[in-house]
């Protein structure tokens, strides 16, 4: 078993280095992003999916569903936000209906003022703000499956070409999925809730696995602290990679330093 080589009083056992190298690498994705340089990140795959989406719904008259998720203002939802705005522009710029169920929780109410500014902002830009329609943002409840049978019901009245769900979907994301399958939409899902993911990849057209989406938000967005927080990610995801293969070396020679260190 690993020995740590220091002892911090009132730390867990583990945890200081980790801690200590995030804190130094975001630091760093902050400090380069002052500069002139914008972080890159690679086009998400679903964003073409989700262009194509929209574009079919414009050829055959069909509106546009897209939802962003049921909690508050989490990494998961500022995604979503970010993937909402691109689909408004897309939308407006079309002349496509866009519905955008909202609710599911407690916490969405405060979200869903920013989703209503994010729309209507959306419509303005592409210099069609008559066509934005406050009544396409409805809210449907603050209970989950309340919310689900609100959703399922729009599905199934609209028939919509296209159902884009981003953002936190819990046990409630499998029900929709389904539904927009029945009605003959293409189904575009994000799966941030690792239980849903393999299901939702059989019941969707395209999905956004795990960070995906929130690389596609910070994308779409281009805000520095989104793209250095996704960069930092892939940084530490590197670093604790070059770590374990490093340490497995040491280790095969009796040396584990690697591992006493990490215990720290």
């Amino acid at each position: 078993m690993a020995t740590p080589l220091f002892q911090f009083p009132g730390i867990a056992e583990g945890r200081f280095i980790g801690l200590i190298l995030d804190i130094i690498l975001f630091a760093l994705v902050i400090y380069y992003t002052r500069g002139d340089k914008q972080i890159y990140i690679r086009r998400v795959a679903g964003l073409d999916a989700i262009e194509e989406a929209v574009g079919r719904a414009a050829e055959m008259g069909k509106p546009v569903v897209c939802s962003y998720g049921l909690g508050g203002f989490t990494y998961w939802t500022l995604a979503g936000l970010a993937i909402l705005s691109h689909v408004a522009e897309l939308c407006a710029r079309t002349g496509t209906r866009l519905i955008v169920p909202t609710g599911g929780s407690t916490s969405s109410l405060i979200v869903r003022p920013v989703a209503e500014e994010i729309v209507k902002t959306a419509y303005t830009v592409e210099g069609v703000p008559d066509q934005y329609n406050p009544d396409d943002l409805p809210f449907l409840s603050g209970q989950q499956y309340a919310y689900v049978g609100g959703y399922v019901g729009i599905l199934q009245r609209t028939r919509p070409a296209s159902v884009i769900m981003t953002g936190s979907h819990w046990s409630d994301a499998m029900n929709i999925a389904e539904t927009s399958n029945a009605v003959g939409a293409i189904t575009i899902t994000s799966g941030s809730y690792i239980s849903n993911v393999a299901a939702l990849a059989c019941a969707s057209d395209y999905i956004l696995i795990g960070e995906e989406a929130p690389a596609a938000g910070a994308y779409l967005s281009d805000e520095p602290s989104q793209r250095a927080s996704i960069r930092v990610q892939d940084l530490f995801k590197f670093l604790a990679l070059g770590c374990i293969i490093l340490g497995l070396v040491l280790n095969s020679f009796g040396i584990n330093f690697v591992g006493n260190l990490l215990s720290t």
